[in-house]
């Protein structure tokens, strides 16, 4: 966030594009589970242009679901947990016009999240992220909210 708060425009749309890459590969869970969480520095201090959420509003609802198999385990919950992050890092940082178009793809999987994770953490966090997100986008966005 800070490196990129110094960078030319052109050059913090090569970081974006960086942080995105990350997601290509579905086995490293420590790299989705860290460009989650510069995705949501990234739109927390106002860098990550509301011209770039068509691609990466996929990435976050692909993260919110990140379920890895490994063994006799899965592994995903810290990806979980920082994309639910990011949705309440959206919600705050963006206006209910700017919102308006991806609010429906992103709450139907927030909210799946925040009914049947099977970690207790991931419920809560999907849950305070949904709840942010009505509060803060308001009956534009959520018409019974």
């Amino acid at each position: 966030g800070r490196v990129t708060e110094r960078l030319p425009a052109l050059c913090a749309h090569d970081v974006l594009d960086a942080v995105l890459a990350l997601c290509k590969d579905e086995e490293k869970d420590h790299s989705w589970h860290g460009a989650c969480l510069a995705l949501a520095e990234l739109a927390r201090r106002g860098l990550l242009l509301p011209n770039r959420l068509g691609d990466v509003v996929p990435v976050i609802v692909r993260a919110v679901q990140y379920d890895v198999r490994r063994g006799p385990t899965s592994v995903g919950s810290n990806v979980r947990d920082a994309a639910c992050y990011t949705y309440w890092a959206f919600a705050r940082a963006y206006a209910p016009s700017v919102l308006k178009s991806y609010i429906p793809e992103l709450s139907k999987s927030i909210v799946v999240a925040s009914l049947f994770d099977r970690e207790v953490n991931c419920r809560r966090a999907a849950s305070a992220a949904f709840q942010e997100c009505v509060g803060r986008q308001g009956a534009d966005n959520f018409k019974h909210g």
